[in-house]
C-alpha cells in the first residue's frame, strides 16, 4: 500500500464518509493532523479515517493512557471498525484485539513503514470521534485544539463582512437594537411564560463532559413536558440580543455540543434546540440550519417565541379573555416590547419585504468559507 499522508487524501477520505460535512470542520480536522502530526489509517475502502488515541493523548501533552483511563475504560469496547458510540463523545471508537489488531497493525505498518510493536489492544476512534477528544481539557495545548475551530470561523467571517460590509442592516444598527443585553431578554420571556401554563427554567446548569474546558453547562431557558409514550420532551431556547450568525449555530451545535449535551443529561432523545433572536438569524445561518447536521435546531426571532407564549396564554386564560387582549397585548410594556421586536429601518425594509418573512433580517450572502 502507498503512503497516505496527505491533507488532499484525508480530505478524500473524510469526505467519502461524510459528503456533507461542513468545509470550516474540515479545513480544521486536516490543519490539526497536519500541524501535530497526527497519523490516520482508513477503512478497506478507503472511507472514514481512523486514528491511534494514545497518540492523540501525546499530542495534547498528556499521558498516553489519558483516553484509556478517562474516556475508554468503563467502555470496554471491542469489534472491528463500525465502531461504537460512547456517550460523552460523538463519533465511533473500537478497542481493536486478536485478528482485528493484527490487520489494523499491518495496514499501519504498510502505510507508514513503522511498527505498532507488541500490544495486545488498541483504542482508535474514526475522526469525529478524535476530532472530539482533540478539542476536550483544560491543558495549553488542548486549549488550543478546543479554540482553533471557533477561531478559524470567526477570523473567516470578519474577513468577508469586512471585503463585504452588510447593506441590508448596518453594523451598528443591529448591534444597538433592542435588549442590551441577553439576561433582559431572559427576564421578559420569562415574565410572559409565567402568564402562562408552560413553565420556562432560566440558567439551567448541567455538568459537562470530562475534561472539557468548562466543568458545566448553562441552558438560557429549558422547558421540561413529560410524555407517556416519550418519556418527556425537552426544549432548550437559547437567546442573543441581536441575530444568529453562522458562528452562532456552529459553535452551539459543535464546539459547545448542546444538542447532545441535552440528550445525555436529560437521557431522551426527544429534544429541541432553538436558537432566539430579535432579528432571528442571518441567511447564511438559516439555509445552514436546514442541513443534515442540524436535525432538531431551528433558529426563531424574538417575535415567533412571544406569538407562541401568547397563544399558549390565550388558552390558559379562556374564562378571562379580557386579561389577554386588553391588559396583556394593549397595556403591558413588556408583551409590547416583545411584540415589537427590533424591525430594519422603514428606507431598508422595503426592499426585502416581500421575499423575506417578517421579522427576519437578510443578510448578504457571501462566499463559502473555504
Amino acid at each position: 500500500m502507498t503512503t497516505i499522508t496527505t491533507t488532499a487524501q484525508l480530505k478524500e477520505s473524510i469526505l467519502a464518509s461524510k459528503p456533507t460535512l461542513d468545509s470550516t470542520v474540515l479545513e480544521d480536522i486536516c490543519r490539526l493532523t497536519r500541524v501535530h502530526q497526527l497519523k490516520w489509517v482508513p477503512n478497506k475502502d478507503g472511507k472514514n479515517p481512523h486514528y491511534i488515541m494514545s497518540q492523540l493523548s501525546a499530542a495534547k501533552g498528556l499521558d498516553e493512557k489519558d483516553y484509556q483511563k478517562h474516556w475508554a475504560d468503563k467502555s470496554n469496547l471491542t469489534g472491528s471498525l463500525k465502531g461504537i458510540s460512547l456517550e460523552s463523545l460523538p463519533g465511533k471508537a473500537v478497542k481493536l484485539e486478536g485478528a482485528q489488531l493484527a490487520i489494523f497493525k499491518k495496514v499501519y505498518q504498510d502505510i507508514y513503514n513503522e511498527s505498532l510493536g507488541k500490544i495486545n489492544s488498541l483504542w482508535v476512534g474514526n475522526w469525529e470521534h478524535a476530532y472530539a477528544y482533540l478539542v476536550q481539557g483544560k491543558t495549553s495545548v488542548a486549549r488550543d485544539f478546543q479554540t482553533l475551530g471557533a477561531k478559524v470561523i470567526e477570523l473567516k467571517v470578519e474577513e468577508e463582512i469586512a471585503q463585504q460590509p452588510i447593506e441590508v442592516v448596518t453594523k451598528h444598527f443591529i448591534y444597538n437594537s433592542g435588549w442590551k443585553k441577553e439576561e433582559y431578554l431572559q427576564r421578559d420571556l420569562c415574565y410572559l411564560a409565567s402568564m402562562t401554563p408552560y413553565k420556562l427554567s432560566a440558567e439551567v446548569a448541567v455538568e459537562d463532559y470530562p475534561q472539557s474546558k468548562t466543568e458545566t453547562r448553562r441552558f438560557d431557558l429549558v422547558h421540561i413536558q413529560p410524555h407517556k409514550t416519550k418519556g418527556k420532551i425537552v426544549t432548550c431556547y437559547e437567546l442573543k440580543k441581536d441575530i444568529i450568525t453562522i458562528e452562532d449555530l456552529v459553535m452551539t451545535v459543535h464546539a459547545k455540543r448542546y444538542l447532545q449535551l441535552l440528550k445525555d443529561r436529560y437521557n431522551t432523545d426527544h429534544i429541541s434546540l432553538i436558537l432566539v433572536a430579535p432579528f432571528g438569524g442571518s441567511a447564511e445561518a438559516l439555509e445552514k440550519c436546514q442541513g443534515i447536521d442540524y436535525e432538531g435546531v431551528e433558529i426563531w426571532t424574538v417575535r415567533k417565541f412571544t406569538q407562541l407564549l401568547l397563544e399558549k396564554a390565550k388558552a390558559y386564560h379562556q374564562k378571562d379573555p379580557y386579561f389577554i387582549t386588553s391588559i396583556l397585548l394593549k397595556e403591558n410594556e413588556t408583551v409590547q416590547k416583545l411584540l415589537e421586536a427590533p424591525q430594519p429601518p422603514k428606507e431598508i425594509a422595503a426592499p426585502i419585504a416581500k421575499a423575506l418573512p417578517i421579522n427576519v433580517v437578510q443578510m448578504p450572502v457571501k462566499k463559502k468559507i473555504a
